[in-house]
């Protein structure tokens, strides 16, 4: 059936359910008509991972593989086969210990999820891509975890996107990205563009877990929805 509704393209939720929920009632949100995107990063670290897990899978979201997932994808194989997780953190262990009765239902799940969803209307990928190499030639690492641009391994330093031109851009076509909670909430438009233009990138982690917000593109609307976070 061909989509009639409205794209909604959702930041990094981290378990982060009753923020989740508030966001998709003040877009008015309806399963069936409207699209629902995540752009990776939906279960760790927050209080609430096997209800985002619920969320999503009553809603019928898309989602692109976000680092955390990687992660956890990893550590729910070990726990299947009787291996040690390592999951290393308080807060993985948390997610790891809410979801692993999910078992293979979970881990399928996550095993098939794409680096990026390209489309006319928008390009999702959960960290960046390639400033020099493009989307094609961008790595499975630089799809999860790319930031800076050289990359220095850390969250502070010029941003990947910084050094995109315009062989990297299709007018009208957002670039939507997540993972970049340092960052915050970014909406660019190249210079020259119209105003009223989409943007051509869209960085959609707002920090919803640190105590900021959760934050919400409607791509039809070219606006920017959120609603903060509840512990801070």
């Amino acid at each position: 059936m061909p989509h009639r509704g409205r794209t909604i393209l959702v930041g990094d939720v981290h378990g982060c359910c009753a923020e989740l929920d508030a966001l998709l009632a003040k877009v008015d949100y309806a399963p069936g008509r409207d699209r629902l995107l995540l752009t990776g990063d939906a279960f760790t670290r927050g209080p609430d991972p096997l209800g985002v897990w619920r969320r999503i899978r009553a809603s019928g979201a898309e989602m692109v593989m976000g680092n955390h997932e990687d992660e956890l994808l990893r550590q729910l194989r070990a726990a299947a086969a009787g291996r040690d997780p390592q999951p290393g953190y308080a807060d993985r262990n948390q997610t790891l210990r809410a979801l692993a009765a999910l078992g293979e239902e979970l881990i399928e799940w996550l095993a098939a999820l794409p680096l990026y969803i390209e489309e006319p209307e928008f390009l999702l990928v959960h960290a960046g891509i390639d400033p020099e190499r493009g989307l094609a030639g961008t790595s499975r690492e630089q799809f999860l975890t790319i930031r800076t641009w050289p990359p220095n391994g850390g969250i502070t330093g010029p941003r990947w996107h910084e050094h995109l031109d315009e062989r990297h851009f299709v007018p009208g076509r957002p670039l939507v990205f997540g993972h970049d909670a340092p960052q915050g909430l970014l909406v660019k438009r190249r210079a020259g563009a119209s105003s009223d233009a989409r943007p051509d990138l869209i960085g959609l982690d707002s920090g919803c877990v640190f105590g900021n917000a959760l934050s919400a593109y409607l791509l039809e609307e070219d606006r920017i929805v959120q609603v903060a976070a509840e512990r801070r």
